[in-house]
């Protein structure tokens, strides 16, 4: 094993170490810390830990498909750290997140056309243009190729208008998948919120989940919708709770997180009847562990505090990007990567299983940080100023609407 076998994830990696040492020195830390904050503050107040447990997820999400995707190059890894076999859980605990912070969000944002429309606005700004970025490297990475029914041109502007939100056939970056599943959540989710009366809205979603859950199919994108139910649930279910229930709640949500980390075999709830068995680790033990730790951190101001240091902040804060671009790193450090669609498959295992195994540590301490850095560079570079841009045409609109209601005032 060489330290220079993956020169762009040495250096990448390297760099981010960098960038992490800048937290440990009073004079950059400021800088830092500033440019890697959200650009637009929260509509409701801030939550200590959540940035983390956004960071988390991708970073599940991202690692287990550097081994997965290149396996069995990092197998050793995988021994070592089983749970990285079940990286994929990161998308649900994704889904809770949402459903969480967007319909807190949603709660103030959606009382009149004026709010829907900043609604949406924000929304549009925060995913589009990192996901723009994707599609455009899947096209100058040759992700897109003619088929049976489809052709180079209409894949990419199928990707590029998120068209998979219909229904049409296939996408080049594999996590997409789940991001459309998102933006029909945004979409239903004002719907919710103005039909549904606040009082009702935890029966409603309950509902909801209960009859998922008798419907359940091997479907990761049906199977996605009960965790978005399962966050909205706990959003509204916080508030009510104490500080120490919350600390037993949280509690006993960790202890079914990491018994769902042990496998499938240790899917409880599938094993007593309830739902199916999904071999992709979507299970509704998952959806209740996040459910009872999301709703009662709110609550616990330590443990928020000490999960909100600005390291582990400043990686959920790019989680986004670093979810959206990581194939891009893997396929820069493994020219044999052609179609991510081929990955997985026996002739890629073949060509990887011509290369060296590397130690146990290699993946997550030299090959995998620089995926951070990469996801830093494109929030700095895509997913702050897109931000930035969907804030300044809000403001813009609402001075143009102030001053169009002064204007009229004034003649009458």
């Amino acid at each position: 094993m060489q330290l220079w076998d993956f020169p762009i994830a040495t250096v990448s990696s390297a760099a981010f170490y960098a960038l992490l040492l800048c937290f440990a020195f009073p004079g950059t830390r400021g800088v830092v810390t500033r440019i890697f904050a959200h650009p637009i503050p929260p509509h409701q107040s801030y939550l200590y830990g959540f940035d983390t447990l956004r960071g988390f997820a991708a970073a599940l999400v991202a690692i287990g498909h550097c081994w997965w995707a290149t396996y069995p190059v990092f197998a050793k890894t995988q021994g070592q750290f089983p749970f990285l076999a079940y990286g994929a859980k990161g998308v649900p605990i994704f889904a809770v997140l949402s459903g969480f912070l967007i319909y807190r969000s949603a709660l103030g944002s959606i009382q009149s056309i004026e709010k829907l429309r900043a609604y949406a606005i924000r929304r549009f700004f925060r995913i589009y243009p990192v996901y723009a970025l994707a599609v455009i490297l899947c096209f100058l990475t040759g992700q897109y190729v003619d088929g049976p029914y489809t052709s180079v041109t209409s894949a990419f502007f199928a990707d590029l208008f998120a068209l998979n939100v219909f229904d049409w056939p296939g996408f080049a970056n594999p996590p997409a998948w789940s991001l459309y599943v998102e933006i029909a959540f945004y979409a239903f989710l004002p719907i919710m919120v103005l039909v549904v009366p606040r009082k009702w809205v935890v029966q409603f979603c309950l509902v909801g989940i209960v009859v998922m859950i008798l419907a359940d199919y091997e479907s990761r994108v049906f199977a996605l919708w009960r965790y978005f139910l399962v966050g909205i649930v706990a959003a509204e279910l916080s508030p009510r709770i104490k500080p120490f229930p919350s600390l037993l709640l949280f509690c006993s949500g960790l202890i079914l997180f990491v018994i769902d980390f042990r496998g499938i075999n240790y899917d409880w709830v599938a094993k007593l009847g309830i739902g199916r068995l999904h071999q992709d680790g979507m299970s509704i033990g998952l959806g209740l562990a996040c459910g009872l730790m999301f709703a009662s951190l709110p609550n616990l101001t330590l443990i928020g505090r000490a999960l909100n240091v600005a390291p582990l902040r400043m990686i959920g804060v790019i989680s986004y990007s670093v979810y959206l671009t990581h194939f891009f790193y893997i396929k820069a450090n493994f020219p044999e990567i052609g179609l991510f669609t081929k990955l997985g498959t026996q002739p890629m295992y073949d060509q990887f299983s011509r290369l060296p195994m590397y130690s146990q540590w290699y993946l997550p301490l030299v090959f995998f940080p620089g995926v951070f850095f990469w996801g830093a560079v494109s929030f700095l570079l895509i997913e702050r100023p897109g931000m930035l841009l969907g804030k300044y045409l809000l403001n813009n609109r609402a001075q143009r609407t102030a001053g169009s209601v002064f204007s009229t005032s004034e003649r009458a």
